[in-house]
């Protein structure tokens, strides 16, 4: 009888043990849905990071209530999501037990969170950033319905002024949060809130202290690259080499064009921004090529033949070099590319003298480098 007794009494451990690890590899999140129409709502729970993952799904209780058990190996990401665009996102560590309260209507919208400080970090920074953006496009609003009349400039002035201080205001409250919580995950959603060029000591201390804690989590790992792209892209310092394939082929390297002042164009056949500014990069390359210009068009497409029309109809008719990876093309990861059209100018070193320079700008630049 004793041996039988010790003998579940192994069993009862060992089945406690495997429940207390499975446990530990999954979190734990419970909510409720407020407002109208909150019962027999789907809530899908999907991973942002991952590509093409089935999501695992809830129905809201009459109450609007709901529960997922999700597995988080490390600290994970989920996004929750009642439409495209009504959803939240929750950042959940193994064994976390996580509670919400959440706007039907907009669930992003200051959520009730408990259990997830990384969460609730996220969407206290976002509401900041939200009344300052509300305030700014309320602004944008008024100047569009009184730039036709010529006798508002005065006022149109105004607007511009308040409009530039509420953005320098919003742009300090956000360096002020992301450097108070430099250490939290949750600054990761929000880096592209501030730019990395400007802010690079914010990118820089976020990027560091995140990367310290949680090394392996995608979106950190993400951003050093982005700041170590950046380090090596200062102003002054020699551009990283690009060698890929031309249209016919033929390896051809960024290097091979020094002694000219040459742009960096990333761009793809996809991009609309991109496509609508093509012709006022080729009226600049006409106006400056016998100076001394040059360009260095690298493309994010995935498909060729899509690519080659794109060159033609455009006619661009400098150097097209692509590996036709889209954004993983490894030019855009080493100069740290995450929208399109960017642009890389550099001397005749090869030398970065500016960044992300379009349109009357960039042609006030060159103006400036070539003069008539």
């Amino acid at each position: 009888m004793k041996q039988i007794k010790i003998a579940l009494f192994v069993l009862f451990f060992i089945q406690g043990m495997f429940l207390s690890l499975s446990a530990q590899k999954h979190a734990f999140i419970s909510g409720k849905l407020v407002g109208e129409n909150v019962a027999g709502v789907t809530i899908a729970a999907t991973d942002p990071l991952a590509m093409q993952v089935a999501p695992v799904n809830a129905v809201t209780a009459s109450d609007g209530s709901f529960r997922f058990e999700l597995p988080a190996d490390g600290l994970t990401l989920t996004k929750l999501s009642l439409a495209s665009d009504k959803y939240i996102y929750v950042f959940m560590k193994p064994g976390d037990k996580i509670e919400l309260v959440l706007d039907a209507a907009r669930p992003g919208r200051k959520p009730g969170i408990r259990g997830s400080d990384d969460t609730r970090i996220l969407y206290e920074i976002a509401a900041v950033s939200a009344g300052y953006e509300a305030k700014m496009d309320s602004l944008s609003r008024l100047f569009n319905e009184l730039k036709t009349d010529p006798a508002q400039n005065s006022r149109l002035y105004a607007i511009q002024v308040v409009y530039a201080k509420e953005s320098e205001d919003k742009r300090q409250a956000l360096r002020s949060l992301l450097l108070k919580n430099a250490s939290s995950p949750a600054c990761l959603l929000m880096m592209d809130k501030l730019d990395v060029s400007a802010d690079f000591d914010v990118y820089d201390s976020v990027s560091r202290a995140v990367n310290r804690i949680y090394p392996d989590f995608k979106l950190a790992s993400d951003l050093e690259k982005t700041t170590s792209a950046e380090r090596k892209l200062a102003v002054g310092s020699v551009a990283p080499e690009i060698t890929l394939p031309s249209p016919d082929g033929t390896e051809l390297s960024l290097s091979s064009l020094r002694g000219k002042i040459v742009l960096i164009d990333f761009w793809a056949a996809w991009c609309g921004p991109c496509r609508r500014e093509n012709p006022e990069v080729v009226r600049m390359y006409n106006r400056f090529k016998d100076k001394g210009f040059e360009i260095f068009g690298v493309s994010l497409d995935r498909d060729r033949e899509a690519w080659l029309k794109a060159i033609e109809k455009d006619g661009l008719v400098w150097t097209q070099v692509s590996d036709l990876k889209y954004w993983q093309s490894k030019a855009a990861v080493e100069y740290g590319v995450k929208s399109i059209p960017h642009t890389v100018l550099l001397d005749r070193e090869g030398r970065v003298i500016a960044r992300r320079l379009r349109g009357p700008a960039l042609e006030q630049k060159l103006e400036e480098l070539m003069p008539e």
